[in-house]
C-alpha cells in the first residue's frame, strides 16, 4: 500500500523536532496506521537551513502554499507557530 504523503509547514525548533520524531518512529506508525508515512515536502523561508535538517531526498520550498496545493500530499502539518501566516494557511 502506498505510504501516506506528508508535508510540513515550518522546520524550525518545533518542526525539526516533529520531523525527527516522525522519521524515528516510521515503523511504529506503519504498524499502528496500517500504512507507512513519507515526508515528501517541507516549506520554510530559510530553504538552505531546511535542507540541512531534512536532507537532499525531501523537496524543500519557501512557499507553504505549494504544499497545500499539491494534490499528492495527503496530510499537511502546520508547524510555523504564531497567529498570522499560520492561521491564514490553516483556514
Amino acid at each position: 500500500m502506498k505510504p501516506i504523503q506528508v508535508g510540513l509547514l515550518g522546520i524550525g525548533t518545533v518542526g525539526s523536532g516533529v520531523f525527527n520524531v516522525l522519521q524515528r518512529n516510521q515503523d511504529e506508525i506503519s504498524r499502528r496506521a496500517g500504512r507507512g508515512i513519507q515526508i515528501t515536502m517541507v516549506a520554510d523561508l530559510d530553504v538552505e537551513r531546511a535542507k540541512s535538517v531534512v536532507g537532499a531526498d525531501i523537496q524543500v520550498v519557501n512557499d507553504a502554499r505549494a504544499i497545500i496545493a499539491n494534490p499528492d500530499i495527503d496530510i499537511v502539518i502546520e508547524l510555523i507557530g504564531g497567529y498570522g501566516i499560520a492561521k491564514a494557511l490553516v483556514l
